[in-house]
């Protein structure tokens, strides 16, 4: 269904990226390292999985988005959780998976069911990279998709652009797969064009995420709406055309709010909407600690600005002068994150749910 909420996994229910798709099925039976970036809320995640599921080759699918903590044990977690499901998911290779993993100090295999767990007291520590050269033991391609990849440069226990490199040069059926909203930080992260990190020089292919055209959103919701048997007016339909400009996750939130409720009115629906995304700018704002994020964030809410009044602003508000290489970096760490675009001298927010919400910070 397309105003399904979860990430899509079958092609039926991702809508027409059919191009993005056949892309990144491409790229990932060819190449070593494939990204997949994009804003927030414009289809990555379904993208990936449903290549992923589409492509015929063996994965690993780990979202390291559901790690609260960089910890040792969250992330082994993570990585043990996405090898039972790979062993779920492909019986024919199990018991390859599973001879390949014997013999790793701290890992506990079961057979019957088939199950991967970790032994937590004791030394020597299982390690990720143990773990993935046994994997490319297996004898065929094995794709490792890391969902929100930026997040493992909180890691301080190990170097994953290292491990990169070294799975890269070292490991021919590995393949990488890693995908990032907050692309900046996701490129800083792999220094992938930084002559000192490990990872530079490597050949690398990418698939972006796109807003969909006005034609295209009128379509989706169109047609979400007619697989769910709900006629939605018109003037309805064009005004989430208008106020979500092209984020399919928007216009999925709005399809998904509005065929629960039916009788609920778009004005209802865009509260909850600004309202979730209030939650999560506080939240980004609360880990950058400091305040002026939020006053840039504000003044960006009621129109797109240059530079140098974006400074003026912030002037105006701390009543002193503010030296200009920090207004730099502070504006620079927002484009990272992929919450400010800049545009002809201009910085803007690049989410419109975002941007209304912006103004309550």
């Amino acid at each position: 269904m397309l105003f399904s909420i979860e990430p899509k996994s079958r092609r039926e229910d991702l809508y027409d990226f059919n191009h993005e798709l056949e892309m990144l099925m491409r790229f990932l039976r060819s190449s070593r390292l494939t990204l997949v970036t994009g804003l927030r809320r414009t289809g990555k995640t379904s993208l990936l999985k449903v290549a992923l599921n589409e492509a015929g080759i063996d994965y690993v699918y780990v979202d390291v988005r559901l790690s609260l903590y960089a910890s040792y044990r969250d992330v082994i977690d993570l990585f043990i959780q996405a090898l039972n499901e790979l062993l779920r998911r492909r019986s024919s290779i199990r018991d390859k998976i599973i001879n390949a993993l014997r013999g790793i100090e701290g890992l506990r295999i079961s057979v019957n069911p088939p199950e991967i767990s970790v032994r937590f007291r004791g030394k020597p520590r299982v390690s990720v990279a143990d773990l993935l050269i046994r994997l490319n033991e297996v004898g065929g391609p094995v794709i490792i998709a890391i969902d929100e990849a930026q997040e493992l440069r909180r890691v301080n226990w190990l170097r994953f652009d290292r491990l990169f490199a070294y799975i890269f040069d070292n490991l021919p059926n590995i393949r990488l797969a890693l995908s990032g909203s907050q692309v900046g930080l996701l490129y800083d992260f792999l220094g992938l064009h930084d002559p000192k990190a490990p990872l530079f020089g490597r050949a690398y292919v990418e698939v972006k995420t796109r807003k969909l055209s006005p034609d295209e959103s009128l379509d989706f919701l169109e047609r979400g709406f007619n697989q769910l048997g709900i006629n939605c007016p018109k003037n309805v339909l064009e005004r989430a055309v208008e106020t979500f400009d092209g984020i399919i996750g928007w216009l999925t939130y709005f399809g998904y709010t509005y065929s629960m409720r039916r009788s609920a009115d778009f004005d209802e629906i865009m509260k909850d909407a600004v309202q979730l995304a209030l939650n999560e700018l506080r939240n980004l704002v609360s880990s950058l600690r400091s305040v002026r994020y939020a006053v840039i964030l504000r003044v960006l809410a009621r129109e797109p600005m240059p530079w140098r009044l974006i400074k003026r602003r912030l002037e105006d508000y701390e009543g002193r002068e503010i030296n200009a290489a920090t207004v730099s970096e502070l504006l620079g760490n927002l484009v990272d994150l992929g919450i400010v675009e800049k545009a002809d001298d201009y910085y803007r927010i690049s989410d419109p749910v975002y941007r209304l919400a912006a103004e309550y910070l």
